[in-house]
Parts: structure tokens; C-alpha cells; sequence
């Protein structure tokens, strides 16, 4: 499937990878609906979008608010007829450790990973279920371990991977296909390069954007990227625990 002719559902859109994604898919003239908060970089996307030969519909919304998530999809299915791709990206947080965390802060970060999908996800699993379509979800190399600094990130991202497991389980033979995207450190406008340990690990965003368009097309099951990380988590999953943990504290 070539997103080409496509109306794609881009959530977390105002910047970072979703701005990205959106701006890659912007010549294939396909029909773009771009979600966040900020109204203002949104309309800033959408003249660039429409500028490069694909319409796009702005709807500014709080994705940790179910009901602006439904008036999303409702907007999309009125404007363009149906969604054939969504790609929930909504996310983000700083690094923290569980040594000094509040019961706020976790929560916070889980609301703004977990919630901001879940929001999404199911709306958008009840239009597709009869046309079929991709879903394809925005989780983090982070999602396969409680790494050090990241307790509730890892711990977000790991609920959101298990739920697309389920999904795939469960909806196999309607026609909605599940994609989940594991992209690395990526340069975006609120990145840290002191957060991460190694510097070689880091990816350009333009990257990041060109990798999770081919995965959606390729419907892969899972793509994690780069492949020097994908190597370095399968390798950490075939450890014992003990071992594992020990060479992770070694990072905080």
C-alpha cells in the first residue's frame, strides 16, 4: 500500500514527528487531518501541506480529552468520507526518576502516552472496522524494559505496545491492520541530547519520518529503528534479569 490518494489521520501533529510525517506524505496527494493543541502550528502545517499539492484539515484538540479526540474523527469522516490511515503519535515527557517522582508526575506522563492513544485508538478502531484501514501507533525502543530515567515513559509505552498486540489478536480478519513504530532518539525541537547516554544512537528526524512511512506501507507488524538499537534490545531481552539490570544502572 502506497500512502498515495490517502486520507491520514496524524496525531501529535503540531511538531516533532507527526509535523514530519505530515510534510513527507504533503506531495503524494493525499488528504491530511492534523490534530494537537496548538491551533496556530497547526494552520503553519496545513499551508505548507496544501502548498505542496495535498489537502489538509486542521482540528485542534486536547488528546487526553476523549470526547475532542471522537470530534476529530467525526471532522475527518465528514470532510474526507473515511480515515484509511491513522497514525497516533501524541506523546512526549522528560526524563525522571522514581527516586524523586511524585504519584502526579507518573500519572502525568502516563495520561500523556497512554490516555492520548487510547483516546484515539478506539474511535478510530469503530470507523474502521468495516472499511478496514492501518493503525499505527508511535511506542519507544523504551517500551520493552524499565529503563533508568524513564520509569514512566518505559511504562506508558510498554501499556500501548501490549494493547496493540491485543488488537491485532483480536481484530484479525476485519481489515484494520496494526502497525507498531519503534523509532529511536530523534532530534526533534524538545530533545535533549544529555539524555542519552551514547551519542552515536541519536537519528535525524527526517529519518524517522521516511522509516514509519515505509513501515506503514509495508503494514509491517513492528519496526524498531536504527538497527544498531534493535540489535541492542533484542540482545537485553535474552539476558538474564540480574545481568540486565546491572548493565542498565550503569546509565543512571
Amino acid at each position: 500500500m502506497k500512502l498515495r490518494g490517502k486520507t491520514v489521520l496524524i496525531t501529535g501533529a503540531s511538531s516533532g514527528i507527526g509535523r514530519e510525517i505530515a510534510l513527507q506524505l504533503a506531495n503524494q496527494g493525499n488528504n491530511l487531518v492534523v490534530t494537537a493543541r496548538r491551533q496556530g502550528r497547526l494552520e503553519e502545517l496545513a499551508r505548507e501541506v496544501e502548498a505542496a499539492g495535498s489537502q489538509c484539515l486542521v482540528h485542534a484538540a486536547d488528546a487526553i480529552d476523549p470526547s475532542a479526540c471522537v470530534s476529530v474523527i467525526e471532522a475527518a469522516v465528514a470532510k474526507f468520507g473515511g480515515i484509511d490511515v491513522a497514525v497516533l503519535n501524541a506523546g512526549g515527557g522528560k526524563a525522571m526518576t522514581m527516586a524523586t517522582a511524585s504519584s502526579a508526575d507518573v500519572l502525568r506522563i502516563m495520561r500523556m502516552n497512554y490516555d492520548t492513544f487510547v483516546n484515539f485508538l478506539c474511535p478510530v478502531i469503530d470507523q474502521m472496522r468495516e472499511p478496514g484501514g492501518v493503525i499505527a501507533y508511535t511506542g519507544s525502543p523504551a517500551g520493552y524494559f524499565g529503563l533508568p530515567n524513564s520509569g514512566p515513559y518505559s511504562a506508558a509505552k510498554a501499556a500501548g505496545r501490549v494493547l496493540v498486540d491485543t488488537c491485532r489478536i483480536e481484530l484479525a480478519g476485519t481489515g484494520v491492520h496494526f502497525v507498531a513504530l519503534y523509532p529511536g532518539f530523534t532530534q526533534t525541537e524538545g530533545f535533549d541530547p544529555d539524555d542519552v547516554p551514547v551519542k552515536s544512537l541519536i537519528i535525524a528526524l527526517e529519518r524517522t519520518g521516511r522509516e514509519m512511512i515505509r513501515a506503514i506501507e509495508r503494514r509491517s507488524s513492528h519496526h524498531m529503528f536504527p538497527k544498531r538499537i534493535k540489535w541492542l534490545i533484542l540482545l537485553a531481552r535474552f539476558m538474564p534479569e540480574p545481568i540486565r539490570r546491572w548493565l542498565l544502572s550503569r546509565f543512571t
